[in-house]
């Protein structure tokens, strides 16, 4: 990385922090320079506005989060059963930190789907994303005999992904882990019996 691209991910990673705790409505361009130690001018070297700025950090989280899940979803050692488990529990730990602020994507979604073209649009093709990831586990499942259900894939992985994102919001509510547990508990009942 050159020292601006290390500058700008320095300052994405500060700005990010602050965003993902207060929301894109309650942080400042101010507060994330402030947060990066850096001064406003240096903000708009690197980004035309707080929106430009959401949508890169977005961006960079998901990029972050499917090369992780790229790696366990893909993993043919591990049975789907396992490794759709395995993605929920992992992908919890970026929003459990801080149950108060929930997940940093469904947390834009919520809150500016309504007011920004752009954000709803990177949101939506970062979600699809998500979905085909787990649609592709469980079609694998479904050719080794292995879901319970005979509803086509992309209709089970956007009902997963749905309910996942609605775990994150009970437990952002809820200040607790019930909501994870009880999705948790839920998830094995599609697989007929963890696959070898």
């Amino acid at each position: 990385m050159s020292k601006r691209e290390l500058k700008k991910d320095y300052l994405l990673d500060a700005g990010l922090k602050v965003m993902a705790t207060r929301g894109y409505n309650g942080t400042s361009i101010q507060d994330i320079v402030n947060a990066a130690n850096v001064p406003k001018g240096s903000f708009y070297t690197y980004f035309k506005s707080k929106e430009d700025f959401a949508i890169e950090a977005l961006e960079k989280v998901t990029e972050e989060r499917m090369e992780q899940n790229r790696h366990l979803l893909n993993d043919r050692s591990i049975c789907p059963q396992e490794r759709l488990t395995r993605f929920f529990v992992e992908n919890i730990g970026g929003c459990e930190d801080n149950l108060n602020g929930g997940c940093f994507i469904g947390n834009m979604c919520q809150e500016m789907s309504e007011s920004s073209e752009a954000i709803r649009i990177k949101v939506r093709q970062m979600l699809r994303n998500s979905t085909q990831a787990i649609e592709d586990v469980l079609e694998e499942a479904r050719l080794k005999d292995g879901l319970k259900s005979h509803l086509p894939s992309p209709i089970l992985a956007e009902f997963l992904f749905n309910a996942w994102e609605g775990t994150l919001m009970r437990m952002k509510a809820s200040k607790c882990r019930e909501p994870l547990n009880a999705f948790l508990t839920v998830l094995p009942e599609l697989f007929t019996k963890p696959q070898a």
